[in-house]
């Protein structure tokens, strides 16, 4: 038998916190033997020892006390438990709110009066009834008393009468717990914030999907000043709405333990950007950051523009699915431009467009961080995209690009592969085009390039364009800026203008004609109206004389070559001088797919 005394002790409330809901979360208590009991009058000792355990008046609360007086411990209102009498230094509470100081006495059973006999040897001292607990045997605690972990969420379960997670209580004590697309809701959710408040074991908390609002953001965030275990938190799909990001933003800029937090479709909107913005800058422990399916724009743009210039140790940031459009597009670029530590960044369905990629372009030339870039369903076509590839051009460490699911063409998939297999994109190892259609030209440069580099590419279905072959009815070019059409040929096909010059002289006069240069284009399908052959001999025929010889050839070449490098620096300076250099892309990008159909 064991042998139950009670001792009557005083509890001296020193400071006391409570949550918005006025609930008290947390207490600093100290203990000193003796006195009376006062509940409606005065009653004696004697009386107080005849009350059960658990039994005390409705203003009681029976609970475990130290074995040494004068401690202070943190108590989480869970009947008759201290979490282990574990002391803990009252600068690592939150202090939410300031309630004056009281006394209350409350009847304890002193854990040195317990002796252990064979015939309750199991007997655990920090088991105690809570009022609306299970009976001592046969009960859920019972089930669980060498589990700690499972005890403490037992108990809270019952002071908050909720009906407790079978799926919870059993993995309470594993690195990874996940209790996603498990209904919860706030109250269970304040039960799991209790059980965690000391817990050692957790690492991986996933509490996506689970009913959360606002009340049970702040449950968890509450839990969060004290547990330092947790490292990786998933509070995603919850309806928490727009006034959850200041809740975080003042938790999570002081936290030291998070190193992955997932707020993905917590209703936030753009005017939350500021607070999100603010933990990207003071939080320097943050490793991995998923803010998605949120409604962030223009406002956003403006404010992760500085924090990525600031913030050196994030690795992997997910925006996808938000409103980074246009304006906030661009300064949003801009700041991975400046930014040092990002390897991961996840900009799928957003809508960057022209101005974005512009910019993106730009960013892309001089960031030496990022590995793996998802532009995924951001409306970018073939203009577009020929912007990201002049970064691309210059970067040596994308290894993955995904864009697939943008309305690119044909010509897109083949440009960024001429762009590796001409020793651009060194880094580039795996390139998604999911749902971009090629054709077999694409594959069977797909098949060179794979013999000089691994590349894995992931595409969309494969169409024939026989009619742009050799053979059929060629198409007549009509342009004002034949001169650019000629030396991009000189270009693709690797000559000098010597070997041009060679190769199109059929009367060995050291000089060409204007039929010979016409009849030249049209053998490497590349056909030209009347008058843009007009144009060309007009251009290069200096002096006038009906030939073109080296001389004339060479001093177009350089003011050629002039030309292309002023317009692109004007692109790069402004946007608005970018459709001057995207006419002359277009037509340089035309001839190189002709020249590769005509093979």
């Amino acid at each position: 038998m064991t042998s139950k005394q009670n001792t009557t002790v005083r509890i001296v409330i020193t400071e006391s916190e409570r949550d918005p809901h006025g609930e008290a979360l947390y207490e600093h208590w100290r203990v000193s033997a003796g006195g009376p009991i006062d509940d409606s009058g005065p009653r004696s000792a004697k009386e107080d020892t005849k009350q059960p355990l658990g039994t005390s008046v409705d203003t009681m609360r029976s609970r475990t006390v130290p074995d040494t007086t004068g401690s202070t411990i943190i108590d989480s209102r869970v009947d008759g438990t201290s979490l282990k009498n574990t002391e803990i230094r009252r600068d690592t509470l939150r202090p939410v709110e300031k309630i004056s100081q009281g006394q209350a006495e409350v009847t304890f059973t002193d854990p040195d009066q317990i002796s252990n006999t064979d015939d309750d040897s199991s007997y655990n001292n920090e088991r105690v009834t809570s009022p609306s607990a299970v009976s001592d045997s046969g009960s859920d605690i019972d089930d669980v008393r060498g589990n700690a972990e499972a005890v403490m969420y037992l108990k809270a379960c019952a002071l908050y009468r909720v009906t407790p997670s079978y799926h919870f209580r059993q993995c309470v004590s594993d690195l990874d717990v996940s209790m996603q697309h498990r209904t919860l809701g706030d109250v269970g959710i304040k039960a799991i914030a209790t059980a965690l408040v000391s817990n050692l074991s957790v690492r991986c908390l996933n509490l996506s999907c689970t009913g959360m609002t606002l009340a049970g953001l702040r449950y968890i965030l509450d839990m969060l000043w004290v547990n330092t275990s947790i490292r990786d938190l998933n509070l995603s799909h919850n309806e928490i709405g727009p006034d959850g990001a200041v809740d975080l933003r003042d938790s999570l800029i002081h936290n030291r333990n998070l190193i992955a937090l997932d707020i993905t479709a917590l209703g936030l909107r753009d005017d939350a950007s500021g607070y999100l913005a603010e933990i990207l800058t003071e939080n320097t422990v943050l490793k991995a950051f998923h803010i998605g399916k949120n409604s962030l724009g223009e406002k956003a743009g403006e404010m992760f523009k500085t924090a990525l210039g600031e913030n050196t140790t994030l690795r992997f940031l997910d925006v996808s699915w938000n409103h980074f459009r246009q304006r906030s597009a661009i300064d949003f670029c801009c700041g991975l431009e400046a930014n040092t530590g990002l390897d991961t960044l996840n900009l799928s369905w957003n809508g960057l467009g022209l101005e974005g990629c512009h910019e993106l372009g730009k960013a892309l030339k001089v960031n030496q961080a990022l590995t793996d870039l998802d532009l995924s369903s951001n409306r970018i076509n073939f203009d577009a995209f020929k912007l990201v590839m002049r970064g691309l051009r210059k970067n040596k460490h994308i290894e993955t690009l995904k864009v697939g699911c943008n309305p690119l063409t044909t010509d897109a998939a083949v440009s960024i592969l001429r762009a590796v297999g001409d020793g651009h994109c060194e880094a580039l190892r795996n390139l998604d085009l999911t749902d971009v259609t090629v054709d077999t030209d694409f594959l069977t440069l797909l098949g060179n390039v794979k013999q000089r580099r691994t590349l894995n590419v992931k595409h969309g279905i494969t169409l024939r364009h026989d009619e742009l072959r050799k053979g059929h009815m060629a198409v007549i070019l009509d342009t004002d800026d034949p001169l650019t059409i000629l030396f991009e040929c000189v270009k693709t096909k690797n000559l000098r203008l010597i070997d041009l010059l060679k190769n199109l002289d059929k009367d060995n006069s050291e000089t060409l004609s204007r039929e010979e240069l016409h009849r030249g284009l049209e053998e490497i399908d590349i056909p030209l109206s009347q008058r843009s052959m007009d144009i060309l001999m007009n251009k290069l025929d200096i002096n006038r004389d009906g030939q073109v010889d080296f001389s004339e050839l060479q001093t177009r070449y350089k003011e050629h070559l002039r030309r292309i490098a002023r317009l692109q620096r004007d692109a790069d300076v402004d946007l608005r001088n970018y459709k001057n250099f995207d006419r002359i892309e277009s037509l340089r990008e035309m001839v190189r797919l002709r020249l590769s159909f005509s093979k």
